[in-house]
């Protein structure tokens, strides 16, 4: 899918554990809704709709955001998210 638009969610919310090659090493629990919709399109240009639950709505909601510039860890509250960040694993292309 080229472009997905979170339209909707729903269900209740699941407190999964979330991480992100973004934010390489740690896991945090964040709370989702179970149920997600996203709208775009496919290769050809054609409209495409795609709707998931549990493991696969997260996915859905998470790959979204990214292209709203968002990381999971931008839910959480400021002192979990520094705590996040200092535990991220060192690379060379992330090392201050």
């Amino acid at each position: 899918m080229v472009n997905p638009v979170l339209v909707s969610t729903s269900g209740p919310e699941d407190d999964g554990e979330e991480g992100c090659l973004s934010v390489p090493g740690p896991y945090h629990e964040l709370a989702r809704p179970s149920v997600a919709t996203v709208r775009g399109v496919d290769k050809t240009g054609a409209p495409i709709e795609v709707s998931g639950t549990g493991f696969f709505a997260r996915c859905l909601i998470h790959e979204s955001e990214h292209l709203k510039g968002i990381l999971y860890i931008d839910h959480l509250p400021r002192n979990r998210r520094r705590r996040v960040l200092r535990d991220m694993t060192p690379f060379d292309w992330n090392a201050s």
